[in-house]
Order: C-alpha cells, then sequence, then structure tokens
C-alpha cells in the first residue's frame, strides 16, 4: 500500500481536532480556536510517527509525548497531567469506533507504530467517519459521567457556623444559582428537618443574619432567612463566608441543597 502524506496528516488533522475539542468539553475550559487549530496541526503531523524506525516501546512513547505536546498547545501547562490523560484515554475510545466503522465499511487500512492509514478514502468519509466516531464516544464518555456525576453529587455537607462544624446529608442542585447580593457569595438552602438539628435559632445569632431575596417558576419574588457561615465544606470543595439559607419544607432524603458552585467541571456541570 501506498502511503499519502497528505491523507496521512488529513486523517490525523481532522482526528486531532474533534478531540481536542472533546476534551476540552471534558477537562471543562475550551481552548481558544488558535490553540485548537495548533494543537490539531501537532496531531496531524505526529500521524509521520509511522515513519520512525523505532521499537514498539520507543514509539508508544514518543505517541505519549506527541499527545501531552498537543495536550499543551491546546490548553496550556496547567494541569497539563489532567488534559493529557483525558485526552489520551478518548483517543483509544474514538479510535476503536473509527476502526470498528472502518472495518464495517470494508475500507483497506493498514496500522503501524500505533498509527492507523486508510488508503484511497475521500476526505468526505474521513469527516464524516470522524464526526460519527466524536459524537459516539461523546455519548459514552456523557453516559458514564452522568452517572459517575450523581453519586458525585451527593454526599456529607460540613457547615462550619460560629467556629462550630454541623454535618448534614446533602445534594448538590445544578438548577440553584441563588447568591446573596451584597456580597455575590452562594446560598445553600437548608430544610427545617436540618434546621432543628441546630441548637440556635437563625435570629440568635444577628450579626450573621441575612435576608435572602429569590425568584422563582410562578413565583414573583420572595425572601428566605439567612445566615453567613464560617465555611462550607463539600468534598474538595471549600467555600468561605457562603450563606444557608432556611427552607420551611423539606427535600426529601437530604437537609441541604448545595448551590451549583460545588459542581465539578466538564461535562458534570452540563449534563
Amino acid at each position: 500500500m501506498v502511503i499519502y502524506g497528505e491523507y496521512l496528516f488529513a486523517e490525523n488533522f481532522i482526528a486531532g481536532l474533534l478531540l481536542i475539542l472533546l476534551t476540552g468539553k471534558v477537562a471543562g475550559y475550551m481552548p481558544s480556536a488558535a490553540r485548537a487549530l495548533a494543537a490539531a496541526v501537532l496531531c496531524g503531523l505526529s500521524g509521520f510517527i509511522i515513519f520512525l524506525p523505532v521499537g514498539s516501546l520507543m514509539s508508544a512513547a514518543v505517541r505519549i509525548g506527541a499527545g501531552a505536546a498537543c495536550a499543551a498547545a491546546a490548553f496550556g501547562l496547567r494541569n497539563i497531567l489532567k488534559t493529557s490523560a483525558i485526552l489520551l484515554v478518548l483517543t483509544f475510545l474514538s479510535g476503536g469506533a473509527a476502526m470498528a466503522i472502518l472495518l464495517w465499511r470494508q475500507e483497506p487500512v493498514i496500522s503501524h507504530q500505533g498509527i492507523i492509514y486508510m488508503d484511497a478514502v475521500t476526505y468526505l468519509w474521513l469527516l464524516f467517519s470522524g464526526i460519527l466516531a466524536f459524537g459516539l464516544t461523546y455519548w459514552f464518555v456523557r453516559l458514564i459521567r452522568g452517572r459517575a456525576g450523581d453519586l458525585a453529587a451527593r454526599g456529607r455537607v460540613c457547615l462550619v457556623i460560629d467556629g462550630k462544624p454541623f454535618y448534614f446529608r446533602a445534594f448538590v442542585d445544578s438548577g440553584n444559582q441563588l447568591r446573596e447580593p451584597l456580597t455575590d457569595k452562594p446560598v445553600v438552602l437548608i430544610d427545617k428537618r436540618g434546621a432543628e438539628k441546630l441548637p440556635f435559632k437563625v435570629y440568635d445569632l444577628p450579626q450573621r443574619y441575612r435576608v435572602i431575596p429569590y425568584k422563582a417558576v410562578g413565583v414573583d419574588k420572595g425572601s428566605l432567612d439567612g445566615l453567613r457561615t464560617d465555611m462550607i465544606m463539600f468534598r474538595h470543595h471549600r467555600i468561605e463566608e457562603a450563606y444557608v439559607a432556611f427552607y420551611q419544607g423539606t427535600f426529601g432524603d437530604f437537609e441541604v441543597l448545595l448551590n451549583r458552585d460545588f459542581l465539578e467541571g466538564g461535562l458534570l456541570q452540563d449534563v
């Protein structure tokens, strides 16, 4: 089989661009257009690893280094381990999906040094295959992260008020964007069952008391009694001087509804 350099570059450029965009979606920060294109060019050039006269171990090291370089070009050096790992995993997933599509079409394919090359494939079909593989991979990532995100959104929250910690069953509500208007600090909601566990009433701490205004569907406006906390801790999140507002109803299995500020980034926040 004759290998055409323009095909090799185009295949890896298109696949790299789609993978960079998907990596940004998963990681929670999208690259600029210029960075994404620069990274895609590096991905395109990385396809020429197929011509290097090196063994399998060295080839794997070179491919991992090339992936890290692509991630750095797209997202910078900050969080380089995270973005490189995500890009690598997504490359395996989408590569498997693309290979399945090509084998189904019985396209002539060769693989050497971990690089896949397709002979006599049209750019239109290449683009279609890339987008389809991208879509399948994105759907799979959403499925996994959606289930993991549901578990990650549940847990035990610690409200530190007046120097004392109080623990409650909590759930991160992505629809809760409530904020204290003067400080713009996030507001979490505690139901009446959680409030009954506190050794004080809301009016017992006048120096911490705030009226928290809100708007809701079907309600023009309203207000809740609130208190300024020392801090709120949920998993690795720690927000100082956030507010807790007292809700007179209940939240089912949970006592506290957390603000969306406690969500992870990326797909977990958007799904």
